[in-house]
């Protein structure tokens, strides 16, 4: 039963399609202000494990445009660290990419989490050597607009693949998946908490978790991680192994309470 269970789940995964629903536009969910201060309230509550680094987030709607680019950095257009380190050059794009990669294996059977793909793009794993290849250049444009409302990234589809941790579809309350968020900033798995509490709260809740059609864990429910990965024990650098075979690692900085992002540690 179990492995029918996962092979069904992987057939859902690899054959799913992206399915824009009337209304799944960027004009239609939650502007650049509502999303910033969502991640503020959420990061200000400091329950959400991680080592400080500042967080980026993307929106993107069903068809993988992006809607907006927020960053919990105050005022980004007069803080050089935003064009100068790892916070603006590497998490905006990681942001994009993970909102990306979890809208593109979502649809209306099935939500994926970024890091539910983890264990599957390992060697000998079914999406092992997979690319969505980026669709943007997202070094164009002014950098010093970057995380503002202008941000050169916004109505552009940015695409680009990434199994690391911190991307979440979202579903309306009739369950039709109508986008994705993407975080990055801080450890991966305190990325995927960053962004299950936004997604929890954004909107009032109505792209909560009690909308999502199932997923690959908590019994085939939702997107949580699963954190099965056992290193390998062998000394010669293998991927380990995962229990459930859509598992992540372990991570460094989970929040205190890991439970509080749906998140299954161990077998």
């Amino acid at each position: 039963m179990k492995k029918t269970k996962w092979l069904l789940a992987t057939t859902l995964l690899l054959t799913g399609t992206t399915t824009v629903f009337a209304g799944a536009t960027c004009k239609d969910l939650p502007k650049a202000a509502e999303l910033k201060s969502t991640l503020m309230s959420v990061l200000a509550k400091n329950d959400y494990g991680g080592d400080g680094h500042p967080a980026w987030m993307t929106l993107v709607d069903a068809s993988g445009t992006v809607c907006a680019v927020v960053t919990s950095i105050n005022n980004p257009a007069a803080d050089t660290d935003v064009t100068t380190t790892m916070s603006g050059l590497g998490h905006r794009v990681l942001a994009a990419h993970k909102a990306n990669t979890s809208n593109t294996y979502s649809h209306d059977h099935i939500a994926l989490a970024s890091g539910n793909l983890y264990w599957l793009t390992l060697p000998g794993g079914a999406m092992y050597g997979t690319t969505l290849p980026a669709m943007t250049d997202v070094s164009t444009g002014d950098p010093m607009l970057w995380g503002t409302k202008r941000d050169p990234m916004v109505g552009k589809r940015v695409g680009g693949f990434t199994a690391l941790a911190g991307g979440l579809p979202l579903f309306d309350s009739n369950k039709h998946k109508v986008g994705a968020i993407g975080v990055s900033g801080n450890p991966f798995c305190t990325a995927h908490t960053v962004a299950w509490k936004v997604r929890e709260a954004l909107a009032d809740g109505i792209y909560s978790v009690a909308n999502v059609p199932g997923g690959i864990a908590n019994g085939f429910t939702n997107d949580a991680l699963i954190e099965d990965v056992i290193p390998d024990s062998s000394g010669v650098g293998g991927p380990g192994r995962s229990a459930s075979g859509f598992g992540y690692p372990v991570c460094n900085f989970n929040p205190p309470n890991a439970t509080d992002d749906g998140s299954i540690v161990g077998n």
